[in-house]
């Protein structure tokens, strides 16, 4: 997973410094967070390997699902795993079918769940 582009959004800052954190710390990759999705999308020129998105973002006026939908529009081969609190069925399918790669409940165990996932895709 080493030299691979990770982008991270969500509207927490203490989440996305975790998560920054761990994973430029356990698989070396590069990471470049953001705080909300319009920052994300504009800088999707970077071609980043993995996006990881929060699904309910607060701040700014995209949500995580019209992030995803913008990764996809510019380029449908960037894999994007969606984070959220919500384990509600319908969600999960209205994500699964933009296209998201995995959907991953935060829960006490969701940064291992990521990690495998993101190992998975990126190799």
């Amino acid at each position: 997973m080493k030299d691979k582009l990770i982008f991270f959004v969500d509207d927490e800052p203490m989440f996305i410094n975790l998560l920054e954190y761990t994973f430029k710390c356990k698989a070396g990759c590069t990471i470049k967070t953001f705080g909300n999705g319009e920052d994300c999308v504009r800088h999707l020129d970077m071609n980043p390997d993995l996006a990881v998105i929060d699904y309910f973002l607060e701040t700014g006026k995209m949500s995580g699902l019209e992030v995803v939908k913008a990764i996809k529009k510019r380029n449908q081969n960037t894999p994007v795993i969606i984070l959220s609190g919500n384990s509600d069925a319908t969600t999960i399918a209205e994500a699964t079918s933009a296209g998201v790669a995995e959907y991953i409940v935060k829960d006490g165990y969701f940064i291992d769940k990521l990690m495998e996932c993101i190992s998975n895709i990126l190799g």
